[in-house]
């Protein structure tokens, strides 16, 4: 039975993760696919691994930069996450000292909707005095610790706050799924700020590949040994 889960937003980060985690032949491993924002708590398949009783949670997945310095393709490690109303939660200390000093920790947000606008991401950060924002994490957070099960989360940067995006209000449905007219749409009105999604995005997501099999072996004491 599986007892550790990795939770991964569905689509494009998923199948990097997967990819990444292919042939590592690691027991007692779950890898999750989420709806993305607000819907990823009602995911059939979250609710359907929480009940085998999980001991420990990892979320992996991209994340937006606040800061126009922040690096496209940088991992970074959630010290904290919170919501739009200041509430913050913390990530596991234990699970958090695994990682020691190979990537960045952060404080994170969580927001209900893609942060587009270069101005609005550095106005949260002012604001907050948070580093990256995300769509799910706090809410996935609250929910695992409420459940007594240990979270970290690890993303990488897929843009940063120096840079526009384009308007995806319309492109992601009630249960987290891209519409692919509203997408083209969007991408179609702002040419440049679209190849600049894109490029980071895939930037994003081989890195978010390259990482997934050293984030599981930070956390392997964790687990059962490795089939021989």
């Amino acid at each position: 039975m599986n007892r550790q889960l990795v939770l991964v937003p569905q689509g494009a980060e998923y199948r990097a993760v997967q990819r990444g985690l292919r042939g590592q032949r690691l027991r007692g491993w779950q890898v999750v696919p989420l709806r993305a924002g607000a819907a990823a708590l009602s995911t059939p398949a979250l609710s359907a691994a929480l009940a085998n009783g999980p001991t420990v949670a990892v979320v992996l997945g991209v994340c937006g930069g606040l800061q126009p310095q922040d690096p496209v393709g940088e991992v970074v490690v959630y010290r904290t996450c919170q919501d739009e109303a200041g509430v913050m939660a913390s990530l596991d200390g234990l699970l958090l000292a695994r990682f020691g000093d190979r990537w960045r920790f952060v404080k994170a947000i969580t927001t209900q909707g893609v942060m587009c606008k270069a101005k609005e991401k550095q106005a949260l950060a002012r604001r907050w005095g948070v580093e990256v924002v995300d769509m799910e994490g706090v809410l996935l957070l609250r929910h695992l610790q409420g459940l007594g099960i240990p979270v970290a989360m690890v993303r990488v940067i897929s843009d940063g706050g120096d840079r526009d995006l384009p308007d995806l209000t319309h492109a992601v449905d009630h249960l987290g799924n891209l519409r692919p007219w509203p997408l083209m749409v969007a991408m179609l009105r702002n040419p440049l700020a679209a190849a600049y999604l894109v490029q980071g995005s895939l930037r994003a997501l081989a890195v978010l590949e390259a990482i997934a099999p050293e984030v599981v072996r930070c956390l392997a004491d964790l687990t059962p040994a490795p089939l021989p």
